[in-house]
């Protein structure tokens, strides 16, 4: 199952936001049928990441996603692809995915693929 950010409960594209997705289309990649599920973790990235975990996805599909989200998938061996700012609809993301043409993000490669999509950042941290 790939969880996809969206925008509204009727999206068929993906959002640019990921922790303040208001719901996700929960994918199931070997039929291509979908259910759009509201986001209880929306506004707070890792009570998505929490979200995403407990509706049975092994993997998602980001536009825009920080470090620490990553990291909490990593550790939950949840697969991360990435649309390289491209706005795909659903149909697209599974064809991608069957394909094995989406970036996969990796602990190597983590740093280049993710941005958390805020200009600069205010936490004050070093990484």
């Amino acid at each position: 199952m790939l969880a996809i950010p969206l925008d509204k409960n009727d999206s068929t594209t993906i959002s640019d936001l990921f922790g303040n997705a208001p719901y996700f289309a929960l994918l199931d990649i070997k039929t291509n049928k979908y259910k759009v599920e509201k986001n209880s973790g929306c506004g707070n990235g890792l009570e998505t990441a929490s979200f995403v975990k407990n509706s049975g996805a092994n993997a998602t599909i980001f536009f825009h996603m920080g470090d620490g989200v990553f990291k909490n998938f990593y550790e939950n061996n949840i697969k991360v692809y990435c649309v390289e700012k491209k706005y795909l609809t659903i149909e697209e993301i599974s064809k991608k995915v069957a394909e094995k043409s989406l970036a996969v993000v990796t602990k190597e490669n983590a740093k280049a693929l993710l941005d958390s999509g805020t200009a600069t950042c205010r936490c004050e941290c070093n990484d």
